[in-house]
């Protein structure tokens, strides 16, 4: 299992170099293009846009690497930032009892889909879906439609100030990403995560407890969409019912983009950050040039049936 574990590990180590390298042909066509457009501030801000999708793409990377997938975490955003002003109501007051609370919402919602995923045997992507349309119903009742309120001072902090030029949320994304890839690197449990994403049944043979290892990864996503949710509530500073957007499919998008296999047992850490990003510079260079929101969704599936059509030509067996 050792043996084919380290070479699922590295299938995909190319991927994150190849995007690399795309990312910066990208910034020098922009910059060529659009002269004085492409700055270090430019960067950092498109950096600051992509550390919340980012920190929802490594919970998705990981669910995804088992196997999984799920599809709940907009609307744990959005649930996340109508409860934390709601409970928070603009004072560092309440700081600690909004954090719990957020918490609690990413514990429930990830303990949720692991229930239906693993006990009542739901495909996760109908579960996922479930939990998406019930968390928005909640958030709807609870604000009848129009929510209200501000985030206290300390969360718009975290969402928008700077340490050294450097965003908060960007340096807490990294170094998020730093711990997983550390654990799925140098640890058992990442040895784990990889045997259970490319073969359940060795890996249950080997003595691997496989329930437990899937509803973590579920747990651990919820648990990333709501500390973005958190970031977000501090960035934007308001309650809103739109404010899930397009997590899902832009998380997706960027797990598969970095090397994330959809059908688990392979990716890494590092290609899912730097697919965030390149998520997020693409949407600002198709702005740039006037393109729609329809013409950006079209890309955007147009880049993840491609990044998947290649993933099944050129995967090893």
């Amino acid at each position: 299992m050792r043996h084919d574990t380290l070479l699922r590990r590295n299938g995909s180590s190319l991927q994150p170099v190849i995007l690399l390298a795309i990312i910066v042909v990208m910034i020098l066509a922009q910059a060529v293009l659009v002269p004085g457009s492409i700055t270090v501030n430019q960067l950092l801000l498109i950096s600051r846009q992509a550390s919340a999708l980012g920190i929802i793409a490594l919970g998705q990377a990981m669910v995804i690497l088992v196997g999984g997938i799920d599809l709940s975490v907009g609307a744990t955003v959005m649930t996340v930032n109508i409860f934390c002003i709601a409970v928070m109501g603009g004072s560092n007051a309440n700081g600690a009892k909004g954090i719990l609370v957020c918490l609690l919402i990413g514990l429930a919602i990830g303990a949720a889909n692991a229930v239906g995923v693993l006990l009542l045997k739901i495909a996760p992507f109908v579960m996922t879906l479930c939990t998406t349309m019930i968390c928005e119903g909640i958030c709807y009742v609870y604000t009848k439609g129009s929510p209200t309120g501000s985030a206290a001072p300390f969360i718009r902090s975290l969402g928008t100030g700077r340490w050294m030029g450097i965003p908060y949320s960007t340096l807490v994304w990294l170094l998020l990403a730093l711990a997983v890839w550390l654990v799925l690197r140098y640890t058992t449990l990442g040895r784990k995560l990889y045997a259970v994403g490319g073969n359940p049944k060795a890996a249950r043979l080997s003595g691997v407890a496989n329930l437990r290892v899937v509803a973590g990864t579920y747990i651990f996503s919820a648990l990333m969409a709501a500390f973005a949710g958190v970031i977000l509530t501090g960035y934007h500073n308001i309650a809103s019912l739109t404010l899930e957007g397009d997590y899902a499919m832009n998380s997706l998008a960027a797990a598969l983009i970095g090397g994330n296999a959809i059908e688990g047992g392979r990716g890494g850490v590092w290609g899912v950050v730097l697919g965030a990003f390149f998520m997020m510079l693409l949407m600002a260079m198709l702005t740039m040039i006037g393109i729609s929101e329809v013409g950006k969704l079209i890309t955007q599936g147009c880049i993840i049936l491609v990044v998947v059509a290649a993933q099944q030509i050129f995967k090893k067996d």
